[in-house]
This record gives C-alpha cells, sequence and structure tokens, in this order.
C-alpha cells in the first residue's frame, strides 16, 4: 500500500462516499477505459455495457485500491477482467471461436496511414492472448508502466514485461515490414 499516491486521497473520499470524489474519478477515466474496452471487446454497445459493469465494480471495490499505480490503471485492470468475462459469456452463447467481426468507427482512435494497414493490426491484435494484447495495449496505446500494468493484470512488473515483450514481437512477425508504419516507435523498442 502506497499511502502517499496522488490518486489514495480520491480513493479515500470516494471510499468515504463523497460523490464529487466520485465524478471527479468517471470524469477522468471513463473517456480512455471506454476506449480501451470498445478496442479489446470490438462492439461499442457492448462496451457501453461492460463500461457500466466495471464502474459498479469500481463502486463496490474501491477500499481495494493501494495506491500502487494510478487510480486509473486499477480501474483498466477491472475492465479488462469484466472484457473477458463478457467475451466468455459471448462466445459461450454463440458457440463463436472466430474474432469478433470488425467495426470501423473504432479505427479513430488507432493511427492508420491507410485503412487495410488499421484492420492488418486489429487482426495481429486479437490474435494475441489475452494477457499479450491486454500488456502492449496498456504500455503501448495507454501509456502505462510495467508496474501499473503488472497491477492492473494481477501479475509481476517482470510478467508484464515478458508478455508486452511477446506480445510485440508476435506482432512485429505477424505484420512484418508494415510494422513500423503501424506501431509506434515505443513498440518497436522495450521501455520502462
Amino acid at each position: 500500500m502506497n499511502p502517499n499516491h496522488p490518486d489514495m486521497a480520491l480513493a479515500v473520499r470516494a471510499a468515504g462516499g463523497e460523490n464529487a470524489a466520485w465524478r471527479e474519478i468517471y470524469t477522468a477515466t471513463q473517456d480512455r477505459v471506454f476506449a480501451l474496452l470498445s478496442f479489446h471487446i470490438g462492439n461499442r454497445d457492448e462496451a457501453l455495457d461492460v463500461l457500466q459493469d466495471t464502474y459498479l465494480a469500481v463502486v463496490q471495490g474501491i477500499h481495494r485500491y493501494r495506491g500502487e499505480g494510478s487510480l486509473e490503471s486499477w480501474i483498466c485492470g477491472i475492465a479488462l477482467r469484466r472484457a473477458r468475462d463478457w467475451k466468455r459469456r459471448f462466445l459461450r452463447r454463440f458457440k463463436q471461436t472466430e474474432a469478433i467481426e470488425e467495426h470501423p468507427e473504432l479505427d479513430q482512435g488507432l493511427p492508420q496511414p491507410d485503412p487495410d494497414l488499421g484492420r492488418r493490426l486489429r487482426t495481429a491484435l486479437a490474435g494475441l492472448p489475452d494477457r499479450q494484447r491486454s500488456a502492449v495495449l496498456l504500455h503501448e496505446w495507454m501509456g502505462y508502466s510495467f508496474r501499473e500494468i503488472g497491477a492492473a493484470l494481477g501479475v509481476s512488473e517482470a510478467t508484464a514485461r515478458v508478455h508486452a515483450f511477446r506480445g510485440r514481437e508476435t506482432l512485429r512477425d505477424r505484420l512484418g515490414d508494415t510494422a513500423s508504419k503501424v506501431l509506434p516507435l515505443a513498440v518497436q523498442e522495450q521501455r520502462s
């Protein structure tokens, strides 16, 4: 527990039932958490449902936040677990094992020199194991440290680094020469 983390005071206020603190948390995090869920799930309407479930879990579990990373990264960890649960239910319900259909409207947040590269990136990311995809997205797209990613995924910092490294390597293999066009320089080099 890190009582000196800047988000800890906000979390304590929220845990105490202060509506202004909850409003501040939601306003500061919901856009990025929704974008992560939309990309991860592939359907904006379903992402909204998962976002609601996420914030319900945040309200119920705010007392578990320990200040080991940003409050947003803690919320993203909850969101990713909720997204995994949603995917399991979705696949069970429809007995589908293929990638979820593409949604061009979700491409707006991704760097895309052309639509084909965006589709290739989405397909390559969708083919990664959940933890690798999550680590790559949280590190490269959201800018989280490996410590924060480890906390969000429930693994050590070193394990988070391994997931991100393996995910990037797989993306490089799948995207070939176009990897440098699609992926930012940060994806090309490991950073902390």
